[in-house]
């Protein structure tokens, strides 16, 4: 996917010739909402599991406006991580699982334990803005592009799925959305707020287990940029 968006930006050079291209750079500050739900099918443990969890988010971003209100954009976020806690319980009868325990889900011989597991996802972004001013120095906008997204240790399937091997990282490509508004202190410098969207849907079959996990990430961020 790296690959492909680099690509994608050569294929764009023979652009800046044409007439003045401006070039923006932006950081991104904010917080981040995770709505994470996972489902395992047989019920080897938990059959579902649902959380809404919250972390800072950062970002940068570089642009090439090639008009007056139509931008194409490169960034890489980092969305933070969620930290997932829950109670899980095994039957005994599944082989390798430990004997006895504490208190009982349905049966007195059930183990439980608690489930400690961080999702750590960051993302890397190709797409077109465009904006409108509505007053002098103020304007709003949308974005849309396709968003390369990457898990650091393990994917919401973990949160269902804990037989072995480990679930390590994954990672994938969604589209992206945002909408945002901007306001101009001089020709070089702004301010400006984005809400942004990114929703993550996978679905796995191995042998007679099978799932899925969905994670919508929402981006709320203080955006400083400057044109150069």
């Amino acid at each position: 996917m790296k690959k492909n968006i680099i690509g994608m930006i050569l294929t764009l050079f023979p652009l800046f010739a044409l007439g003045e291209t401006v070039f923006v750079s932006e950081i991104l500050i904010g917080k981040s909402q995770h709505e994470i739900k996972s489902f395992l099918n047989p019920k080897f443990s938990n059959e579902s599991y649902s959380a809404t969890l919250n972390d800072s988010s950062f970002g940068f971003r570089f642009g090439v406006k090639f008009f007056d209100n139509v931008s194409i954009e490169l960034a890489k976020h980092d969305h933070g991580s969620v930290v997932n806690e829950f109670t899980v319980y095994y039957p005994t009868s599944i082989t390798g699982t430990p004997s006895g325990g504490d208190c009982c889900l349905g049966s007195e011989h059930d183990y439980t334990a608690e489930a400690i597991i961080p999702v750590e996802i960051e993302s890397i972004r190709f797409g077109i803005k465009g904006e409108v001013e509505l007053v002098t120095n103020f304007t709003v906008n949308a974005r849309v592009g396709l968003a390369h997204w990457s898990y650091k240790n393990y994917t919401p399937k973990k949160l269902t799925n804990f037989s072995p091997p480990p679930v390590s990282d994954g990672s994938g490509n969604d589209l992206y959305y945002s909408l945002g508004a901007e306001y101009k202190f001089s020709e070089d410098l702004y301010l400006g707020i984005e809400y942004s969207l990114l929703s993550v849907n996978e679905s796995y079959a191995v042998n007679d287990v099978s799932g899925s996990f969905s994670h919508d990430v929402k981006d709320l961020s203080i955006v400083a940029g400057w044109v150069f």
